[in-house]
């Protein structure tokens, strides 16, 4: 994504991240204020949708670990990448 963003809008790098992070909180805060505005269909069925949107909320956050726990983006330092929030980039390659 952020190699889209840098040719689509024209940003650099730090600038594409900042706005891909922006798009993320902004995605997040949705999903919070439309689970505080969820209607009520009776116990039962209020009962069923938390627990249906509480694993929707666990998937999100889950896929988020994965990244840090795989090796596929960070390699064996997904930790310390998760920890520190600084990634260090690969020389870029000529086309």
């Amino acid at each position: 994504m952020i190699v889209v963003l840098m040719h689509e809008q024209g940003l650099d790098l730090q600038s594409a991240i900042d706005y891909l992070g922006r798009l993320c909180r902004g995605s997040v805060q949705r999903f919070e204020d439309n689970r505080a505005i969820l209607p009520s269909w009776g116990e039962e069925l209020d009962r069923q949708v938390a627990i249906y949107v509480e694993g929707l909320q666990d998937w999100i956050i889950s896929s988020l670990h994965w990244s840090f726990d795989s090796t596929r983006y960070f390699g064996k330092d997904g930790h310390i990448v998760k920890r520190d929030r600084i990634i260090t980039l690969i020389p870029k390659r000529p086309l």
